[in-house]
């Protein structure tokens, strides 16, 4: 071989050594001769699952289908679950009831959520007086929030009644005012106050009395049901706060009525 080859063939070896150097040099540094590599894009962090949304309605029809209980039919209105139908048997009724109570216990996700459960399974097509059930679905340990909740559920769309210009309780609130005295005594570490209230026909000064009375009848009442009397408040306010101010006789019905009002914790 010549001496000019033998050159040549040196410098291409010279080179070739170089090159590979280069190249190991940019590999190293994350480059590249086209252009800086793309940094590794890590790991998208798993995303977390929703929560899981409870069926109410199809938790209650599943377990009376277990049952074979057919007969009864199930609504989820503005937190209320609503078991209806008919039966010609009291302890299907009873039993209907208790199945979905249970079911719905069963799973804590209610607490917040199924504010009452309610019973209004007609008997032979007759309806029977229950009130809901406000007290079992509030949780372990109530908090404010929940009792007053618990109150208002009940109190929405029902009054207490009385005998006509009277503080005699009507024997068809009595229902309502069992299960108003389950929450209370639920809410054993809440004071509340009960506020009563009258229509505007009359006299203002013998309604405002009536109001005071009316108050006192009730917890009275509650009193008598094992809720214990530091609990309760009472206060009239007769006719000085309308919910309906229209002056007729459906406007009257809701004006005359018992509130339910969380007014101290007593347990601070």
């Amino acid at each position: 071989m010549s001496e000019k080859s033998r050159r040549r063939r040196k410098a291409l070896a010279s080179g070739t050594g170089v090159a590979v150097a280069i190249f190991a040099a940019l590999a190293a540094t994350g480059l590249s001769l086209t252009g800086p590599l793309k940094p590794a894009m890590p790991d998208k962090p798993a995303e977390a699952e929703a929560p899981k949304k409870t069926d109410w309605r199809n938790l209650a029809r599943l377990a009376l289908d277990e049952e074979k209980l057919s007969f009864a039919e199930v609504t989820f209105e503005s937190g209320v679950l609503t078991i209806s139908g008919d039966t010609q048997e009291a302890d299907d009724r009873t039993r209907a009831f208790e199945v979905v109570k249970q079911a719905v216990l069963k799973d804590p996700s209610h607490v917040g959520v199924v504010l009452a459960l309610e019973n209004a399974i007609t008997l032979a097509g007759q309806a029977l007086a229950d009130a809901p059930d406000a007290a079992s679905t509030m949780g372990a340990a109530p908090d404010a929030k929940a009792c007053q909740t618990a109150y208002d559920t009940l109190l929405e769309g029902r009054v207490i009644n009385f005998g006509s210009g009277s503080a005699v309780l009507a024997e068809e609130s009595k229902p309502l005012l069992d299960a108003l005295a389950a929450v209370a005594k639920r809410c054993e570490t809440y004071r509340v106050e009960l506020g009563g209230h009258t229509d505007a026909r009359g006299d203002a000064t013998a309604n405002q009395a009536l109001s005071e009375r009316r108050a006192q009848s009730v917890a009275d009442y509650l009193v008598s049901k094992s809720v214990p009397a530091s609990l309760l408040g009472v206060s009239g306010y007769g006719e000085t706060q309308p919910k309906d101010a229209r002056g007729n006789a459906e406007a009257d019905a809701k004006n005359r009525r018992i509130e339910f009002k969380i007014v101290e914790d007593v347990a601070q």
